[in-house]
């Protein structure tokens, strides 16, 4: 029986086909169902959506526009993929991160009884160079915060699918750049205690605009 739905928005940059290979690899391959939702943008080494279609692999491709809500992006592909996921669990996974062998396993472990569990992200630069691990964007209320302000980037969270579908019109109304900032208040608020691996286990590029922000807040340990 399927388990985990991921949902990735993307454009098809060469990077998704390192996520792919990550989830792929995970031990729980074979009860998860990988979502790619696309509309009309494509990076110039893009293949055809259907390209990438596989046993437990669907690409799903919208109007055009439909990766943009305002200053939203992907956004509003992210609330169809929570209507449409129908596994008992859903998480995100954007086509700029690879995950580590077990992520999916640690996760579910840091679910323990709960409706929605966290793990940390790596940072990476987009020319390799590792930044450290960010206690800025994805630690939520954690005490070891070097935010202002709390936040869960949509890498980092798992939830239970019913939480998901309530809060798709979150995602589809939105059109700041803020659409994990309003997830992860809604889980909090709604989804009881959150689990926590405590480990780095998602793998993300740093657009360069923001490595600086990245270099001063994440944990080179």
């Amino acid at each position: 029986m399927k388990q985990v739905t991921i949902i990735t928005p993307t454009i098809g940059r060469p990077s998704l086909d390192q996520l792919i290979a990550s989830v792929d690899g995970q031990s729980m391959s074979g009860r998860t169902t990988h979502l790619l939702l696309w509309d009309d943008i494509r990076d110039p080494a893009a293949r055809d959506p259907e390209a990438y279609a596989g046993a437990d692999r669907h690409s799903i491709v919208l109007p055009a526009g439909s990766g943009r809500n305002g200053n939203a992006p992907g956004s509003m592909l992210r609330s169809i993929g929570l209507i449409a996921a129908q596994t008992p669990w859903v998480t995100f996974a954007d086509d700029d991160v690879r995950w580590e062998s077990d992520h999916l396993a640690v996760l579910g472990a840091a679910l323990a009884g709960k409706l929605w569990a966290s793990t940390l992200r790596t940072i990476w630069s987009s020319a390799g160079q590792r930044l450290g691990v960010d206690r800025f964007e994805s630690v939520g209320d954690d005490p070891a915060s070097r935010a202002l302000y709390e936040m869960l980037d949509n890498n980092c969270m798992v939830f239970a699918r019913p939480l998901g579908v309530a809060a798709a019109q979150l995602y589809r109304e939105t059109l700041q750049y803020n659409d994990d900032r309003l997830m992860y208040g809604f889980l909090k608020k709604h989804a009881g205690p959150r689990g926590r691996t405590n480990r780095a286990t998602v793998h993300q590029i740093c657009p360069d605009a923001m490595q600086e922000i990245f270099r001063a807040n994440c944990d080179l340990e």
